[in-house]
């Protein structure tokens, strides 16, 4: 069974909620799942799982100083056959930035093949709540993330048996 980690962290709760919806669909697709807050999570276990999903809030346009610094500390990896994608939460107006487009370079910089684009849930307000059906569609969000991953695995078997 593959394995997969949400990473995540959330200052009101609100990511946090994300990351357990897309978590929900990801283990509905199959997957064993762990979900962990970045601060709680030791980096040297990354290499333990097939797919990684990394999120938090949208702080001054971009990432939180926690996901900065986390994301500082993974830089150097090198995690080739391993699926990743980014995911935030943040206001619905048009000048929010994104902490998803930075958290995508970082998991670029490590190898990691993107199997989603970024993924976004919008709060109503600094605090909450996260806009309505927002956490339904991240769990078929997640369950969309799984099946991608399941078929790319059995797509590269049928290939590798149709070359020999």
């Amino acid at each position: 069974m593959k394995k997969a980690l949400i990473l995540y962290d959330s200052v009101y709760g609100n990511t946090k909620k994300v990351a357990m919806s897309l978590s929900r669909g990801l283990e509905a697709g199959g997957l064993y799942v762990d979900s962990n807050f970045i601060e709680d999570f030791d980096i040297r276990g990354l290499n333990n799982y097939d797919i990684i999903g990394i999120g938090g809030p949208t702080h001054y346009h971009g990432a939180s100083k926690k996901m900065k610094s986390f994301l500082n500390k993974i830089k150097h990896l090198k995690m080739e056959g391993k699926y990743g994608f980014a995911f935030e939460t943040k206001g619905e107006f048009r000048l929010a930035g994104s902490a998803a487009k930075r958290i995508t370079r970082y998991l670029n910089k490590i190898n990691l093949k993107i199997v989603h684009p970024t993924i976004t849930g919008i709060v109503l307000d600094q605090e909450g709540p996260l806009k309505d059906a927002t956490l339904d569609f991240m769990e078929q969000v997640g369950l969309n993330i799984s099946d991608k991953v399941n078929n790319s695995n059995s797509q590269s078997k049928l290939n590798r048996r149709s070359k020999n």
